[in-house]
């Protein structure tokens, strides 16, 4: 697939585990968006810190399967949808 799309995370979202809680908040002009805090599980932080350089849908699924034990076709429609959920706010973007 050469003209996968390739994407990337945003750099104005920072990612921070506090406590137990895996989150992503969006800095604005150097400022917390505390509105707008996103808590992400194991696998969500896993792609999260993947998406530190330019991936493709499929290159992140290959990781995950490396890394976590998933049924490939359930892995795949939960991936495009994270990775739906987190292009709608921002948080990752195609390249």
């Amino acid at each position: 697939m050469p003209n996968e799309a390739q994407f990337q995370r945003n750099p104005d979202f920072i990612f921070r585990k506090i406590a137990d809680e895996l989150v992503l908040v969006p800095i604005r002009q150097d400022v917390a968006n505390m509105d707008s805090i996103y808590t992400l599980n194991s696998v969500g932080a896993f792609i999260w810190a993947h998406l530190a350089q330019p991936s493709s849908q499929a290159d992140i699924q290959q990781a995950v399967l490396g890394e976590y034990e998933a049924d490939q076709e359930t892995l795949m429609a939960d991936l495009a949808r994270f990775l739906g959920e987190m292009t709608a706010i921002g948080a990752v973007r195609e390249v």
